[in-house]
C-alpha cells in the first residue's frame, strides 16, 4: 500500500510540475512572438533601414544624391509608421506627401503617440476601404496620390511606401471605367472560379495606378519604394498589386479571361475598351519599359524572414535550441497542423532515441514531405543535439475552409486543429506547446492575434467539460478558446501596425532534461 501511495504521490508530483511547465512555456512563447512583432515595426524598419544625410538618402547602404525637397505617397495597413517615422528622419527635406491608410486606424492607435502624426504634419492622410473593400474613400487618396506624381520632374525624388491592404487603397480605375463597374467585374469574376493570377491581370490592366503605372507615372522622377511583405516569397508584382514593378501579366489577354468564364457579354462596354486602349502614348511608355523602370528602385524593408529570424535569436536567447525551418508555409491549416504534430512526434522520438536511424529516416522525410524543408538545411538539422529543449520556428500564412458559422481566424483554427493531432500521437517523452498568431494582431474577425495550445489541451477539456470537437467543426475557435481555461490560451496583443503574416512556436522540450 505505501508504494502505490509513494507512486500516485510522485506521478501527482510529475503532473503538476509538467503543468507548471507548460505554463512557462505560454509565457516564453508570447515573449518570443513579442520579439517577433518588435522587429518588423514599420519605425523600427525604417530607422534600421533609411538614413538621411545632408546631400544623400541611404538606404540599405545604397546612396541616393537629393537635391531638392523629397516627396511621399504611400498606402496600406503599415504604412502609417513609415510615413510618420520618415518624416521625422527627412525634416525639412520633405515637401509634401500624401498616404491612404485603412478607416479608422488612427483610432487604434489613439495611445500610441509614436505612430501618430503631428499636428502640423506635412503628409496628408486619407482613411479609406473600409473593411478592406475599396471605396469612394480610398478612390479620392489613389486620386490624389496620382496628381501629385503626374505633376513631379527629373530632379524631383519620391518615396512609395507600401505594404499589404495597398491594393484596395489604390483603386482609382482607368477612366472612363467606374469603380463599380471595376469592382463589380473582379467580384463576378471570383463568384466564377477565377485564380488568383487570373483576377490579379484583369484588376492591373483596368487600374490606373497598380501593375507598374505609378512608376510610369513617376517617370523621370527618381522614385523609391520601401516595402513591407505580407505575401510568402516577396514578389513585388503582387504586393499592393505590384505599383512600381514591371507587369509580369501583359502576356495574359484579359479578354479571354472573361470569355473564358462567360462573363464577356455582361463585361460593360468601357472595361472592354480599356482592355484595347493604350493608356499613355507608346513615344512615352516605350523608353520606360524597356529600360526596366531604371528610374525606380524597390526595396523589400520588411517581410516574415526578418520577424521570424527575431524568434529564434530571442529562443536561443532564453535557453534554447531554435532553427527557422519554413518562412513559406501555405496550404490548409488541418494539413498544416498535421504536419506540425509530426514533427512534434519525430523531435520527441529523436528526443529519445538520437541515433536511431529510423528515427532520424523519418525526420528527415517528414522536414521534407511535409514542410518543404531544404536538403542542406535538413542535414544540418540531423547533427543538433536533441537531448536540449527546442523551439521550431515557421511562418507563412495558411487557409482556413469555412464550413461553419462560428467566430475565428486561420491561426486560432491552427491553434486548435494542432490541439487535436498532438494528442493522437501521445507523446511520452516531451512536454509540447505551441503558438499561431498573426502579426497584425487581428486574427480573423477577433480581437486575438492567435492562440497557444499544448499536448494536453484535450484532456484538460474533460476537466472543463468542453467538448472542443464542436467548435471544432463549427469553425468556432475564438469562442473555444474564450471558454477554455477562462481564455488564457488567447494572445491579444492589439493593433500593431505592421503585417508580415503570421508566425509559428513550437516548443518540444525532454521531460527528463527539465
Amino acid at each position: 500500500m505505501n508504494c502505490i501511495l509513494k507512486t500516485i504521490t510522485t506521478l501527482s508530483k510529475t503532473a503538476n510540475i509538467n503543468n507548471q511547465i507548460r505554463t512557462m512555456h505560454n509565457e516564453i512563447l508570447r515573449e518570443i512572438f513579442q520579439e517577433s512583432v518588435n522587429s518588423v515595426q514599420p519605425q523600427t524598419l525604417i530607422k534600421n533601414k533609411v538614413l538621411v544625410h545632408e546631400s544623400h538618402l541611404s538606404i540599405d547602404s545604397e546612396t541616393h544624391p537629393i537635391s531638392k525637397p523629397c516627396y511621399i505617397v504611400g498606402f496600406g495597413k503599415a504604412v502609417v509608421g513609415m510615413a510618420v517615422q520618415l518624416e521625422k528622419a527627412l525634416g525639412s527635406k520633405l515637401e509634401m506627401g500624401i498616404v491612404t491608410v485603412p478607416k479608422g486606424i488612427f483610432e487604434c492607435f489613439k495611445d500610441n503617440k509614436e505612430v501618430l502624426p503631428a499636428p502640423n504634419s506635412r503628409i496628408r492622410f486619407i482613411e479609406g476601404a473600409e473593411n478592406n473593400l475599396p471605396d469612394k474613400n480610398a478612390e479620392q487618396g489613389a486620386k490624389e496620390i496620382k496628381e501629385l506624381v503626374e505633376q513631379l520632374q527629373a530632379d524631383d525624388f519620391l518615396i512609395v511606401l507600401i505594404s499589404g491592404g495597398g491594393s484596395a487603397l489604390l483603386p482609382l480605375p482607368i477612366p472612363p471605367v467606374t469603380l463599380d463597374e471595376k469592382l463589380g467585374l473582379i467580384k463576378n469574376l471570383a463568384k466564377r472560379g477565377a485564380n488568383i493570377i487570373e483576377l490579379n491581370c484583369v484588376r492591373k490592366q483596368i487600374s490606373a495606378l497598380k501593375g507598374g503605372k505609378l512608376a510610369e507615372l513617376s517617370y523621370p522622377c527618381r522614385t523609391v519604394s520601401l516595402i513591407l511583405s505580407d505575401i510568402i516569397g516577396d514578389p513585388l508584382d503582387f504586393i499592393a498589386s505590384g505599383p512600381t514593378t514591371p507587369n509580369n501579366d501583359t502576356f495574359i489577354d484579359p479578354i479571354k479571361i472573361i470569355k473564358k468564364y462567360s462573363l464577356y457579354s455582361e463585361t460593360p462596354n468601357s472595361i472592354k475598351a480599356a482592355f484595347e486602349k493604350k493608356n499613355r502614348s507608346p513615344e512615352t511608355v516605350t523608353p520606360i519599359l524597356n529600360g526596366k523602370y531604371k528610374h525606380v528602385e524597390n526595396y523589400i524593408i520588411g517581410n516574415n524572414k526578418i520577424a521570424a529570424e527575431a524568434a529564434r535569436m530571442h529562443a536561443e536567447k532564453l535557453g534554447f535550441q531554435s532553427l527557422v525551418l519554413s518562412t513559406n508555409i501555405e496550404g490548409e491549416v488541418a494539413e498544416i497542423a498535421e504536419a506540425y504534430a509530426n514533427l512534434a512526434r519525430n523531435t520527441a522520438d529523436l528526443i529519445r532515441n538520437s541515433s536511431s536511424e529510423e528515427s532520424l529516416r523519418s525526420f528527415r522525410q517528414a522536414l521534407k514531405a511535409d514542410l518543404h524543408v531544404a536538403d542542406d538545411l535538413i542535414s544540418g538539422i540531423i547533427n543538433m543535439d536533441f537531448s536540449k529543449k527546442m523551439c521550431w520556428v515557421l511562418a507563412g500564412e495558411p487557409t482556413v475552409v469555412v464550413k461553419g458559422a462560428g467566430k475565428g481566424g486561420r491561426n486560432q483554427q491552427l491553434a486548435l486543429e494542432f490541439a487535436f493531432r498532438v494528442n493522437s500521437h501521445q507523446i511520452k517523452s516531451a512536454n509540447i506547446s505551441f503558438l499561431s498568431a498573426g502579426t497584425d494582431g487581428i486574427d480573423g474577425p477577433t480581437d486575438a492575434a492567435g492562440a497557444l495550445a499544448d499536448a494536453k489541451l484535450l484532456a484538460n477539456c474533460l476537466a472543463e467539460k468542453i467538448n472542443p470537437a464542436d467548435y471544432l467543426d463549427n469553425n468556432d475557435s475564438y469562442s473555444f478558446f474564450s471558454a477554455y481555461k477562462e481564455g488564457e490560451c488567447l494572445v491579444k496583443i492589439g493593433h500593431t501596425g505592421t503585417n508580415v503574416m503570421d508566425i509559428h512556436l513550437l516548443i518540444v522540450e525532454p521531460i527528463d532534461k527539465q
